[in-house]
């Protein structure tokens, strides 16, 4: 695999990856700030300390209060996602390295990105397996509250 095609796959990935981390952060930063707006206006509504906990014990006060959260993954969710990218990652790397033997010049390149995609793919399967066995310590899995 030659240079330049390694430099066309490889910029439009880089630029894509950029630009979804810029959207991605600022949807979180407008989400956080919308959530401190509307918990600054509940703290100014409650007049003590007491009838914000009197409130946040009604159904109404706990609806309200779940639906403040900004980030609703559960471990269940982190767990999948790390899996399912291991699973492709690994499949990645395998279908370069079996292309390695069958593209004629090809075979460093090839090497390279199999080699480093079925590492991450492991990496991501590891990371998986101790998320599990963490959150399962923690009791964070069925149904547990840390």
């Amino acid at each position: 695999m030659n240079s330049d095609n390694i430099v066309a796959i490889t910029i439009p990935i880089m630029f894509s990856w950029v630009a979804w981390i810029i959207f991605s952060t600022i949807r979180r930063y407008k989400i956080a700030k919308l959530q401190a707006d509307v918990q600054a206006k509940l703290l100014d509504k409650v007049g003590s300390g007491q009838d914000l906990l009197a409130y946040a014990q009604t159904e109404a006060g706990k609806e309200m209060l779940e639906s403040l959260k900004v980030e609703r993954h559960s471990p269940h969710s982190r767990i999948i996602g790390a899996l399912q990218t291991s699973i492709v990652m690994i499949s990645l790397g395998a279908a370069f390295l079996f292309l390695r033997g069958r593209i004629p010049g090809t075979q460093d390149g090839f090497l390279m990105f199999g080699t480093l995609s079925t590492m991450l793919g492991i990496g991501f399967g590891l990371s998986a397996v101790a998320s599990y066995y963490l959150s399962k310590s923690f009791g964070l899995l069925n149904g547990g509250r840390a």
